[in-house]
């Protein structure tokens, strides 16, 4: 079965900001939850310029994550190299 554009959408907030993402997302994405909500559905098709919304929120926060990473690893090796000494 063809994945739509809702799935993908569902299936990205989920990944992105959890279980419950779909608010987060529509917020990132600058669109209504209510507008999310109905696409979701299937009460509402996906404009392109809602799933471009959507890829750019996606970005931006896939770009968040890859820093927070970062901060984290670093962190996590210092509690490593506090341990050692």
């Amino acid at each position: 079965m063809k994945q739509t554009r809702a799935d993908r959408i569902k299936a990205a907030s989920e990944l992105a900001f959890g279980p419950r993402g779909l608010t987060k997302m529509a917020a990132a994405a600058g669109v209504s939850k209510q507008l999310m909500a109905f696409i979701v559905a299937g009460d509402r098709d996906v404009t392109d310029d809602v799933y471009s919304r959507v890829a750019d929120a996606l970005r931006t926060e896939a770009g968040r994550m890859t820093k927070a990473a970062g901060k984290i690893e670093a962190m996590a090796s210092a509690m490593v190299a506090e341990l050692k000494e």
